[in-house]
């Protein structure tokens, strides 16, 4: 009878114990997946970041250096 008694206790307890762990894992898991998802968020920033950086650049290049084009001829000839 008192063997009884103890392993429903202890049923009890790793019950309680499993219940607990299970919550843990829910927990782990949601961590995991929101961290996915910011990783993911952040690889897409960097991507639109560089695309406007490489954008920007052909832009300031061709507008604030206002190079001209080399004309046929004139490719190799240093400035006097």
């Amino acid at each position: 009878m008192s063997q009884s008694i103890c392993r429903k206790r202890n049923s009890g307890g790793t019950a309680h114990q499993l219940a607990k762990m299970r919550e843990e894992l829910v927990s782990i898991v949601e961590k995991e997946r929101v961290l996915r998802e910011r990783s993911a968020s952040r690889e897409v920033y960097r991507y639109l970041l560089d695309a406007h950086r490489v954008a920007a650049w052909a832009n300031a290049h061709e507008e604030v250096l206002d190079i001209p084009p080399i004309e046929e001829g004139e490719g190799n000839q240093l400035a006097v």
